[in-house]
């Protein structure tokens, strides 16, 4: 009998597992349906651009677009039929680049417009809808080269006889989102002239010019490196501008829109906001929310040499009204290239003591040591120490008892973040 009620059960799990497998089928079939589709109509606008472009011609994908491609399909115009803009360089003249244009008509593609840009380097590239007629514009950021040279942003709309230029102005950076919360994309560009003046302006895109709706200043010395788009902690929209300021300080300025205006985030002497070092805004634990890296001194370091400071580096989020919170504390080790990550319940409280080939996290209060790291050669770690990591000829290992308010997890080699 229970041989019986086995064989039963073996036929129903077999049977549960083909029926299962046919519903996985069938899923499958309707999720690569269409990816499919979009592959066999890539190669088919292949196969004309390699009649019409210029011989030995090479595709070329914009640096600070979200979408890393040369070849977009969309129906800009909403016309029900399919464009395409194909961004590429023609190698005759002197590395241009090209914004080409195709239409479908009766399954085959036909060209429309081919315009050369005059620069040699692609910034950026978006096909948005921008004024909210429906239709998409194309706006496309150019350069000379990809150095600190002037960049020029042009937007196109699509017309019959193919794209039209409506706008060019010169832009050092570019952010197109909803700044202001009014259901529209905005334009956001920074620019200006170092040592004199430089600005974050907000416009809008209506009747196929900008509308200046805000500008602030920026901070005129600052030579900007990295920006980023992102959300404040409240969720409002923000550009985080890290700046280096003098001979190795970094500044990060923060420009969102309230009430009516732009404004920056933050107070001017925020220490979290300048730093002594360089350090990126990033978003370090992947919530959407954007962290301002900023640094302190640890207890016992305040009178050394600005090189001999041990750092502790602090992420932190911001709202709108300029209140923050620490969101994540690490010591980094650039020379040995790990760092470790710091629990809340000792953010601000422990000290760095440098030992041979190590270091160690220790209490502010009670000297305890929270944590340590030791570091050799991978032919002289003895197998019975706790191993923390290992690269190609190191090995990161730790002598001390793992404490429960600071677990031997904490430790991550930098190329597992980067």
């Amino acid at each position: 009998m229970m041989k019986y009620k086995a064989w039963i059960m073996i036929i129903f799990i077999s049977m549960g597992v083909v029926l299962a497998g046919c519903g996985n089928v069938s899923d499958a079939n309707n999720l690569t349906k269409a990816p499919q589709a979009e592959s066999i109509k890539q190669e088919k606008i292949k196969k004309v651009l390699d009649e019409i472009l210029p011989p030995g011609s090479e595709y070329v994908v914009p640096k600070k677009s979200e979408q890393k491609k040369s070849i977009f399909i969309e129906d800009i115009n909403k016309d029900g039929k399919q464009e395409t803009v194909v961004l590429y360089i023609d190698m005759r003249e002197n590395r241009q680049v090209h914004i080409l244009t195709l239409k479908e008509s009766n399954e085959t593609w036909n060209k429309v417009s081919d315009i050369a840009t005059g620069d040699n380097y692609l910034d950026h590239f978006n096909l948005e809808d921008i004024n909210n007629d429906g239709k998409k514009e194309v706006i496309i950021g150019t350069s000379i080269s990809d150095s600190k040279s002037k960049k020029h942003l042009d937007i196109y709309e699509w017309e019959e006889k193919g794209l039209v230029k409506r706008v060019n102005l010169s832009y050092e950076d570019v952010d197109i989102a909803d700044y202001n919360d009014d259901g529209k994309l905005d334009i956001l560009i920074i620019n200006g002239e170092i040592k004199k003046s430089q600005y974050a302006k907000m416009f809008s895109y209506e009747k196929g010019k900008l509308q200046l709706r805000s500008i602030v200043k920026l901070d005129s010395d600052a030579y900007h490196e990295n920006t980023v788009s992102g959300k404040l902690a409240d969720g409002r929209k923000a550009l985080y501008i890290d700046s280096d300021l003098g001979a190795h300080s970094m500044l990060t300025e923060i420009v969102a829109y309230d009430k009516g205006k732009l404004i920056k985030v933050g107070k001017e002497n925020d220490p979290i906001l300048f730093k002594a070092y360089p350090l990126y805004s990033k978003d370090i634990n992947n919530d959407g929310i954007i962290e301002v890296a900023g640094m302190y001194i640890p207890k016992g370091f305040e009178e050394a040499a600005m090189a001999e400071i041990p750092f502790i580096h602090e992420y932190v989020d911001y709202r709108i009204d300029g209140t923050k919170q620490t969101i994540q504390e690490r010591y980094v080790d650039g020379g040995q290239h790990f760092y470790i990550t710091i629990p809340v319940k000792w953010d601000h409280k422990l000290t760095i003591k440098r030992i041979d080939k190590g270091v160690r996290l220790i209490s502010n209060t009670d000297k305890k040591i929270l944590f340590e790291v030791k570091w050799t050669k991978k032919d002289s770690y003895i197998s019975s120490k706790e191993k923390l990591g290992e690269t190609k000829d190191t090995i990161f290992y730790s002598d001390v008892k793992e404490d429960v308010t600071f677990l031997y997890n904490n430790f991550h080699l930098l190329k597992d973040d980067f």
